[in-house]
């Protein structure tokens, strides 16, 4: 056949003089293999299958209505889509994005407000009394510093160096470092409920105690850890400081001044630096059972290849979490500030600071700690399905009808008893590459892929690239990327 005697031939489903198929023409189809996640397919308004020239119909060996058969669902061709995961609890059962990481977050939260923000508030406003007394103290001190000081400007008040009471300044440092306390007491409970909300259960406040109440010595563990890093480092801060200076004394004061300017950022990266790569510490001495210094070790694995990823994110929450935070506190700091310059005599003044000061502590603390541990366990969650094929076997941990515990996410070679990663993909276990994910009623994606456990004929399927979607190792259908 010439190229003449074809040049009237059109693909199934494709309009006249296009050339293309339907869909091709006219943008994904809604429920083809571009369907976004969660849609199903409409129901076809034309005959189905044709061959060139022929009626509508389905090809031999498809079911009633033109279906098709088991294995052959919308599937996504390589590099192109995200595979549809089951969903179980707040999140899919895939890697995840920023917007995935987010609402989980928030999903968790909203999901289980008893224990989530019940946890938060308990601890939190034990652990901010100190911290609230202190701040009560100094506003009211500051109140009657700024009282003296209009009163006369060249009074005692005005030349002395340390106007504010010693005891004031104390409680809030101190309460600072209950603070710091409570935010690891409650990593360990709410760790613990971020990762069992992955897979849709909901953990009561007595059952998050059970989880957290064997890891509290290994978390305390981990922060004393951290604490010493922060004091290595403050060490070098210390020890640069006394250099330039000496070096200025002793050579110039420029070159004094070159090592101070260029060295204090380069501190300040290198702190940056690895904060980010221990700041997974926390839930994997949670979720995994491991001591502190081989958390610190896990983290600094996982987020391997994953720094900027992980920077950025945890930037991100921050930054929207202290904006919340500011904007709830505030309003009660402001009305404490205001109470203590009109009447810096009165008696009730620093019970009400204190007092207001404490409400918008816990108001805030309450709301925006939860936030952040869920992020962070979810990015750990996230590296984790990048990494070794987690999703894997939390997929098949919530299709096994059995009630999970927080033992899925101890790796293998920590624990022997432990469900072994289904095809886990190339990453810090090695092993096979994985295969395709089920849809609903059992079928599987992808050339060659098969149930769990069983072969996988054909040619082997790429795993998720550490940064990004896609089959074949490229996240989107482009190179993977990595930090």
């Amino acid at each position: 056949m010439s190229h003449d005697d074809g040049r009237h031939w059109r693909a199934p489903g494709s309009e006249p003089g296009s050339g293309q198929p339907r869909e091709a023409a006219g943008g994904p189809h809604p429920g083809g293999w571009w369907a976004p996640i969660g849609e199903d397919a409409p129901p076809s308004s034309g005959g189905g299958w044709s061959a060139p020239g022929g009626s509508g119909g389905a090809p031999p060996g498809y079911g009633q209505g033109g279906q098709a058969p088991p294995g052959h669902g919308t599937a996504p061709p390589p590099g192109l889509g995200r595979p549809w995961a089951p969903r179980p609890g707040v999140v899919a059962l895939r890697p995840m994005n920023l917007g995935d990481v987010f609402n989980g977050a928030f999903g968790y939260i909203r999901q289980n407000p008893k224990a989530t923000l019940g946890l938060a508030l308990i601890v939190t406003a034990v652990f901010s009394i100190v911290t609230s007394i202190g701040v009560g103290g100094y506003l009211s001190d500051y109140g009657t510093i700024m009282q003296e000081t209009l009163e006369d400007p060249y009074g005692p008040t005005a030349n002395d160096p340390m106007p504010f009471e010693l005891w004031s300044i104390a409680a809030m440092y101190g309460g600072a470092l209950l603070g710091y306390v409570g935010q690891i007491l409650l990593t360990g409970l709410l760790a613990a409920v971020v990762g069992l909300a992955v897979l849709g259960r909901r953990l009561s406040m007595r059952e998050a105690l059970q989880v957290a109440r064997g890891r509290m010595p290994t978390l305390f563990g981990v922060a004393l850890l951290l604490v010493l890093l922060s004091l290595l480092w403050t060490a070098l801060v210390v020890g640069l400081v006394v250099g330039a200076v000496l070096l200025g004394a002793a050579v110039h004061p420029a070159a004094g001044v070159a090592v101070g300017v260029l060295g204090m950022p380069a501190l300040f990266v290198l702190a940056v630096w690895v904060y980010v790569r221990t700041s997974l510490a926390m839930p994997v001495a949670v979720l995994e059972r491991v001591g502190p210094a081989t958390a610190l070790a896990r983290s600094w694995r996982v987020t391997n290849r994953s720094w900027w990823r992980v920077f950025g994110i945890l930037l991100l929450a921050q930054l929207l979490v202290g904006f919340v935070v500011n904007l709830l506190s505030t309003p009660f700091t402001g009305v404490a500030a205001v109470l203590s310059f009109l009447a810096p005599d009165a008696a009730w003044v620093p019970v009400a600071a204190t007092a207001l000061a404490y409400i918008g502590t816990v108001l805030a603390g309450a709301l925006g700690t939860p936030f952040i541990i869920g992020v962070t366990t979810l990015l750990y969650v996230d590296l984790r399905m990048r990494r070794e094929g987690l999703d894997l076997r939390l997929q098949a941990a919530a299709q096994s009808g059995e009630q999970v515990d927080a033992d899925v996410y101890v790796p293998d070679e920590a624990a022997p008893g432990a469900p072994a990663l289904a095809h886990p993909r190339p990453g810090a276990y090695g092993g096979p590459v994985s295969g395709g994910y089920p849809p609903p009623g059992g079928a599987y994606y992808g050339p060659g892929s098969a149930p769990y456990g069983g072969a996988q004929p054909g040619p082997p399927q790429g795993g998720y690239a550490a940064e990004g979607y896609g089959w074949g190792g490229s996240g989107h259908g482009g190179p993977g990327t990595s930090a």
